[in-house]
């Protein structure tokens, strides 16, 4: 180079990285500025020196500081700057300043930004030149009057448009005279604030054309040459998305044309350096619009179907060279050859669902793409790189070159696939969709082809399962599981998963009798038992009671198939409940549709079994009866034979929909009564054996097909266990399922009684994940029946063979676990189902009150009798220990509870249970306190779901769709109605 030996480059991001590339490959040193935001930016950083501009301006301003950045330029003893597009690139004041400090500006004269940066001066350029113009006002218009009468001379639409800038700011079409006053106003404001002028002009709107720019470079030996066009038609509000070199929908005869115009217009004011002439194209017809005397954004297409470096030309013209000089090597007009063709698509943090709203974050994956004809210029593009909302959105910018259009764009669609970036939103899918539209690839589109194409704003949701896995993964392994304290990381051995012979046959169970004579052979079948039947809770209530649900679903696949082959002549095994569902979204983040459709085909044999809380389904309050419907209805179809239905206050209007809802699907109905309370405790006087007599008669006359005894909290005693059985037995003509926790330890003793009064079903589990608060052991019953009348059917043998896996597989669950390592006979007085028992804890140690779980313990049992001494399960169970809780925390007395009554915030539950949304309990609500909850609130009388509106399922489904970004599977509906957690996106 003669004159530069060093440029500063007055921009930031990919224009600026590119600048620097150029000068470095011809020897340049060079100098970037950098804002206090871009501190850590990319191309201060591929520069030789890096200076700090702008400091304690706001972020833009930065960059058009022209003291500083003159200063800057001074003090590194630059001789050249180079402004980039955008920013100062078309700043008059810049060029000037640059001029009187002896600095060359690579770009054009200032006499040429001030012809070009004006539009109205621009269009009196091309009118001298007689290029073609669009008819306007030939100048600023002095007011809205002036508009309409453009309008009503030149006809409507037309367009206002800011005298200074681009970029589509401080441009409003204007569709016919009622929209003027709105445009204008619009446009002027925006153009002040953009521009710093307010000065707007009227031109004609051609409707729907083409946008064609034309590639020039001068230099100031009096060459001028065109580069051919480019095809800037795909933009949307004026700002270009997508282009295309050639353009590929024009002849070439009109290419001729357009491009010769260009040059005629361009020699006609001696332009030097690189700028733009663009067109509107209509039919063969053309328009001038506008010049942009700079380089632009999509050069980069033009440079690889030309082959001409047009950054490194403008330092060479800048420099003094002729562009034919042997060293620039810019080919006379009639030599250069358009070769092959090329696409560049602007890849940005824009969300293109989100009215192309930028979005901002830290980019944690960005793995770009390559091969031959490729090229990419980025920015701040890379991994670990924080999106700011201070600049563009513009993160990489994609070219892809061809022989053909065709071959550019099967590179262009590849590389739109090979892209990650994760951490921000991008407009990928949205370019995607756009090169791979017929109407792009045909040429066959306008300016509003974006506008007009409402198909290309739909495209899969990318759902990043990889990166979120490993996200997940590292934030684990640093912070460690919610819930679970930092230690030192433990060391197990593999668990002990039995080896199934392969090829062996799995034995027929009790899901073959129901397909094969439905509820009521299985109903005989039971009949026909001399032995007591068992089904095994280990894969739900058993880890429920012990370890707060946590169990994955990774360790009951691993021992499924053993226990299909195993334990074939179990009555059922119990799959689900409602805090499956809860733990399974909230902190497993797993599907438990999936966890039951993959055990469903992994045990075929042996019926499944779940907990429905009636009107509550899975949830914790009523909701309308065709959700309850439909979630049996997609239960029974994913797996489910065996309903265990119940009312957490023993409320049969509460069970009766879902009872009608599974005898309609063919599964069996075990409606069940909860028992509470002691029925040989004479001073007991509200759940007496006549209360369980009587319920177990009106279930019969609702249709159940097996009479369910639930007692959540371990409370029956063996002595009233065998009363119970023995008057149910004389009772009802069903079969009897007994389920009990082993809290007291008193559970083997209390089915040994139960099954001598002729129960046919009860709960057990697998040895390790058996007692305390969970059920009884099933190899502990067998051998405490052994050799009596009504044994068992259970292989003791294969029992513990699958128990030493859970031996095993425990220890994984340890932070969980509550710990119990002896039998607690206070639950015959805080009376605390046994599933409850780990949950309150963990919540009672997430609100500080791990200490004083005893304390909770015990206002358990006082705001039971607060409550009337209701039946306690889930969801009714949950509202005395959220109270048990509050109270324990706020340092609250059932006295000051009523003391303070009007001034206390309720628990939200404790309200809706007060309000009837679970129900009514047996007996009422203690009208004292139900006013104090309630404050003026009426209660329902009715059941809640009868009053309900029916949930539109398509509806939720659309509003579900909006914001997880596909279309939801009806499973993964089901989060919305239970728990509430509308975000979750479960992957099915």
């Amino acid at each position: 180079m003669n004159n530069i030996k060093k440029v500063l480059v007055a921009n930031r991001g990919e224009i600026a990285i590119r600048v620097l590339r150029a000068c470095t490959e011809l020897r340049i040193k060079t100098v970037a500025i950098y804002s206090q935001e871009d501190t850590g930016a990319f191309h201060r950083y591929k520069a030789d020196e890096a200076y700090l501009v702008g400091e304690g301006k706001k972020p833009i301003d930065a960059y058009l500081d022209i003291e500083n950045i003159i200063e800057v330029a001074k003090e590194a003893d630059v001789d050249a700057i180079h402004p980039g597009y955008g920013f100062l690139s078309e700043n008059i004041e810049f060029a000037r300043r640059c001029e009187q400090e002896g600095i060359i500006f690579v770009g054009p004269k200032s006499k040429h930004l001030d012809m070009f940066g004006d539009k109205i001066k621009a269009k009196e350029q091309a009118l001298l030149a007689d290029i073609p113009v669009i008819p306007g006002s030939n100048g600023p218009v002095s007011g809205i009057d002036d508009v309409i009468e453009f309008g009503k001379k030149n006809g409507y639409p037309l367009m206002i448009k800011a005298s200074l800038g681009g970029g589509g700011r401080g441009m409003r079409v204007v569709p016919s005279e009622e929209h003027v006053k709105e445009a204008f106003e619009r446009a002027a404001s925006e153009a002040k604030a953009a521009f710093g002028n307010d000065e707007v002009y009227v031109e004609k709107c051609v409707m729907n054309p083409k946008h064609i720019e034309v590639q020039i470079l001068g230099d100031s030996h009096g060459n001028i040459v065109h580069l051919f066009e480019r095809d800037c038609s795909v933009q949307r509000r004026h700002q270009k998305v997508v282009e295309v070199a050639p353009c590929n929908a024009i002849t070439s005869e009109l290419r001729e044309r357009i491009c010769a115009a260009a040059v005629k217009l361009m020699k006609n004011v001696d332009y030097l350096n690189a700028g733009t002439v663009e067109f509107l194209v209509e039919g063969e017809e053309f328009y001038f619009i506008e010049v942009n005397p700079r380089v632009q954004v999509e050069h980069t297409i033009t440079e690889m179907i030309t082959g001409i470096d047009i950054v490194q030309s403008q330092l060479f013209i800048a420099d003094g060279y002729s562009m034919h000089d042997q060293l620039v090597a810019i080919p006379q007009q009639a030599d250069i050859r358009i070769q092959g063709s090329a696409i560049q698509c602007r890849i940005t943090t824009e969300d293109p669902l989100n009215n192309f709203m930028p979005d901002t974050g830290r980019i944690n994956t960005y793995r770009s793409t390559g091969g031959f004809g490729v090229r990419l210029d980025a920015g701040n593009g890379f991994q670990g790189t924080v999106v700011t909302p201070f600049y563009d959105s513009l993160l990489v910018k994609l070219s892809t070159w061809g022989m053909t259009f065709e071959q550019a764009l099967r590179k262009m669609v590849r590389n739109l696939v090979e892209f990650r970036i994760r951490g921000v939103k991008t407009n990928i899918p949205f370019l995607l969709n756009v090169v791979r539209h017929p109407d792009f690839i045909s040429g066959n589109y306008n300016t509003s082809f974006i506008d007009s194409t409402p198909e290309l704003f739909k495209f899969p949701h990318v759902r990043d399962r990889g990166t979120k896995t490993l996200r997940y993964i590292s934030n684990v392994t640093v912070n460690g599981f919610p819930g679970i304290k930092h230690g030192e990381k433990p060391v197990y051995n593999e668990p002990r998963v039995p080896k199934i012979p392969y090829g062996q046959k799995i034995e027929p169970g009790t899901k073959q009798i129901l397909e094969a004579k439905g509820p009521e052979g299985v109903v005989d079948f039971v009949k026909s038992q001399d032995g007591v039947l068992l089904t095994d809770t280990t894969l739900r209530d058993a880890h429920q009671s012990l370890l707060a649900t946590r169990v994955r679903s990774k360790d009951i696949y691993q021992i499924a198939d053993a226990m299909a082959h195993l334990l074939p002549n179990m009555f059922s095994f119990e799959m689900w409940g409602g805090a499956t569902f809860d733990v399974a979204y909230r902190f497993l983040n797993e599907d438990p549709w999936e966890r039951l459709e993959t055990l469903r085909k992994q045990i075929p044999n042996v019926m499944f079994q779940m907990l429905l809380r009636g009107a509550n389904g899975v949830g914790y309050k009523n909701y309308p009866d065709n959700v309850i419907r439909e979630f049996v209805k997609l239960s029974a179809q994913s797996g489910i034979d065996v309903f265990r239905v119940f009312d957490s206050l023993n409320w049969i209007k509460g069970m009766e929909t879902s009872i009608e809802a599974v005898r309609d699907t063919g599964k069996i109905v075990e409606a069940t009564i909860c028992y509470t309370g002691d029925i040989d405790d004479e001073t007991r006087t509200k759940y007496t054996i006549d209360y369980y007599k009587d319920m177990a008669k009106e279930l019969v006359a609702q249709g159940t097909h097996i009479l369910g005894i639930k007692d959540m909290a371990g409370l029956l005693k063996p002595q009233a266990a065998y009363r119970l059985i023995n008057e149910l037995k004389d009772t009802v003509d069903v079969p009897i399922h007994l389920h009990t926790h082993d809290t007291s330890g008193n559970g083997i003793y209390t089915y040994a009684a139960a099954v001598s009064a002729g129960v046919d079903i009860v709960d057990v589990a697998s040895s390790a994940m058996s007692g305390a608060t969970s059920q009884p052991s099933m190899t502990g019953l067998y051998y405490g029946l052994v050799n009596g009348k009504r044994q068992t059917n259970l292989n003791a043998h294969n029992s513990q063979i699958l128990n030493h896996y859970w031996e095993d597989v425990r220890k994984y669950y340890k932070d969980f676990d509550n710990a119990l390592n002896s039998p607690q006979t206070e639950v015959y007085v805080h009376e605390m189902p046994g599933g409850q028992y780990t949950n309150l804890q963990q919540q009672a140690t997430a609100v500080g009150l791990g200490d004083r779980f005893d304390e909770v313990k015990e206002m358990y049992s006082t705001v039971n009798q607060m409550f009337g001494d209701i039946v306690k399960v889930t969801p009714s169970s949950k509202v005395v220990g959220d109270m048990a809780l509050f109270m324990v925390q706020n340092d609250l007395t059932e006295e000051l509870v009523y003391e303070k009554g009007d001034t206390i915030d309720f628990p939200d539950s404790v309200i809706e249970f007060f309000r009837g949304e679970i129900g009514q309990p047996y007996g009422g609500f203690p009208e004292k306190l139900q006013k104090l909850v309630l404050k003026g609130q009426k209660p329902l009388t009715d059941r809640p779901g009868a009053l309900m509106e029916p949930v539109d399922f398509a509806k939720v489904k659309e509003e579900l769709q909006e914001k997880i970004g596909y279309e939801p599977s009806d499973a993964t509906l089901w989060p919305i109605f239970f728990i509430q957690k509308c975000s979750l996106t479960i992957n099915k």
